[in-house]
């Protein structure tokens, strides 16, 4: 079975927002078994927006548009669908009823443009949408589907996980799919592509390969007649991706570094102070975003170098002038977290050193310092990528590092 997306909106095509629900849905399409062949970006043209509807219909299994289901002039999805369907759109009564409720409940008339979000034609059902005004539309016709979603993500990811994706799992009801995800650091994708070649030209499991913030993820794919067969097949290719890559395997599927961190220190019975330098607090925010992260984190402080709490002072005029940051600027900064939030453990993370590179000119590094009761590690980081993606790489790799030491590996 296989699929396209769509998404609608001029704003995406103006660059005004980043078109984050395509790549959402390939990836959610992927773990049931769907191929997705096509993703189309559309404005809101009529005439336009029905040829990208008409030529999904026409060549693909399973349509999944996103967007244009708002009440005025300019969100067409429906009618859209319902022109390239030969169908007429019908008020409903009890889509009217209830969204006459919704906007009673806020204390605020209903406009009479937002009548259009109570319709349907005659193959279409709605898709409730408990987190906005518009339901969707499921719509099947000769053995195909299209389905409707909102465009706010919130509302595109609520409908996805409790009903579409359900019902399009169900269309292959005697086929179980089984993904597992492998999630690596310090390694690049092309020399992870070197590494395991062979292995992506298995076509039961497929394997994938994604570049993510958190480093690079694999992703095999196995189908099978049972859950218990997929998985299966899928075990020898892990353990062969486990032996040709070796630690650079930090985690699996909805594990996260920061979750790996807080249950290392919960482990461990030590809670966490952190100083930071270049990654401006986005350490101290990636962690406190995980659950659990209160039972172990005490505190944080964003701190230049030579600004650490119970350091000597340092003269602007010397700071200036002196060396960039050492490892040991971030073993001070470590232990003067710890010692500043009463902690077991303490992390510093030191400014952005910017060296010459062969490849790109400069690589960015970065020191940092994991002080746990009396004893410190450190380790060091280069990052060659924008800003905010260095920030984000370093706080992943303090993150697991920070683990590594808590376990003793």
């Amino acid at each position: 079975m296989h699929a396209e997306v769509i998404s609608i909106g001029t704003e995406i095509l103006m660059g005004e927002i980043v078109d984050t629900n395509s790549g959402y849905l390939a990836s959610e399409l992927a773990k049931i078994g769907v191929e997705v062949r096509w993703v189309t970006k559309v404005g809101d043209d009529p005439e336009r927006l029905f040829e990208a509807i008409d030529r999904a219909w026409s060549r693909s299994d399973v349509t999944i548009t996103s967007g244009g289901l708002g009440p005025t002039s300019d969100d067409l999805t429906r009618e859209s669908i319902a022109r390239a369907m030969g169908e007429k759109m019908e008020v409903q009564d009890d889509l009217l009823a209830h969204l006459e409720s919704q906007f009673a409940g806020r204390g605020f008339p209903m406009p009479a443009t937002n009548v259009k979000q109570a319709t349907l034609i005659e193959s279409a059902d709605a898709i409730p949408n408990p987190l906005g005004t518009a339901p969707g539309w499921w719509v099947h016709k000769n053995d195909r589907v299209i389905a409707a979603m909102p465009g706010p993500p919130r509302e595109l990811y609520g409908m996805w996980a409790s009903q579409v994706g359900p019902m399009i799992r169900s269309m292959n009801p005697d086929v179980a799919i089984v993904t597992r995800t492998l999630k690596t650091f310090g390694i690049t994708e092309g020399g992870l592509d070197e590494m395991l070649s062979p292995l992506f030209r298995s076509v039961n499991p497929t394997l994938g390969i994604y570049s993510k913030e958190d480093g690079i993820h694999l992703r095999a794919i196995a189908t099978a007649r049972s859950a218990k067969e997929a998985h299966d097949l899928i075990q020898p290719m892990e353990s062969e991706i486990r032996q040709i890559v070796g630690q650079a395997v930090w985690g699996v599927d909805d594990e996260t570094a920061a979750t790996m961190a807080i249950g290392a220190l919960k482990t461990s019975g030590s809670t966490l102070g952190v100083i930071e330098g270049f990654t401006g607090g986005l350490f101290a925010s990636t962690l406190t975003d995980a659950a659990g992260s209160a039972e172990v984190f005490r505190g944080s402080l964003v701190a230049s170098d030579g600004q650490i709490p119970g350091s000597p002072d340092i003269d602007p005029d010397e700071r200036a002038a002196s060396s960039s940051p050492e490892p040991e600027t971030a073993v001070t900064m470590a232990e003067a977290a710890r010692d500043l939030f009463k902690t077991e453990v303490g992390v510093g993370i030191t400014g952005l050193v910017t060296q010459p590179s062969r490849a790109s000119g400069a690589v960015d590094s970065a020191h940092m310092a994991f002080a746990i009761g009396r004893s410190v590690t450190t380790r060091s980081g280069s990052y060659p990528a924008r800003r905010m993606r260095i920030k984000a790489r370093a706080v992943t790799h303090a993150l697991l590092e920070l683990t590594r030491a808590l376990n003793g590996t």
